[in-house]
């Protein structure tokens, strides 16, 4: 989880306002630490998967009466947004947008959810 601060802006000395919170599922793929997923989390939910598929994502979302709207779309992402919140989701749509060479198999695949972002 991500979560985003900045200086108050109504100029309360030493106050921070948040802007942001994100889950960052991407990095479940190469960050091996047992710090990564806080142990209450992972005692309640068991292990996590290094990868969170969109469809799967997506189904639970739909599950529970929202939709999912592809918003807009780069060279190497898509981003969806969850009807009736503020949620937005950035999916893998190119693991090798700039043409690096062959794609690492055990790495970043289309359709992996890379953020979860409000």
């Amino acid at each position: 989880m991500e979560i985003n601060f900045s200086p108050d802006q109504q100029g309360l000395q030493g106050q921070m306002a948040c802007f942001g919170f994100g889950v960052k599922p991407q990095r479940l793929l190469y960050d091996l630490s047992p710090t990564t997923v806080p142990l209450p989390l992972s005692q309640k939910y068991g292990q996590f998967a290094p990868r969170l598929p969109f469809e799967e994502l997506r189904a639970a979302i739909l599950s529970l009466g929202h939709t999912v709207e592809l918003e807009e779309t780069s060279r190497d992402m898509h981003r969806y947004r969850v009807s009736e919140s503020a949620a937005r989701i950035d999916v893998v749509l190119d693991p090798d947008p700039y043409g690096s060479g062959p794609t690492d198999p055990d790495g970043h695949q289309a359709d992996d959810v890379w953020s979860i972002s409000l």
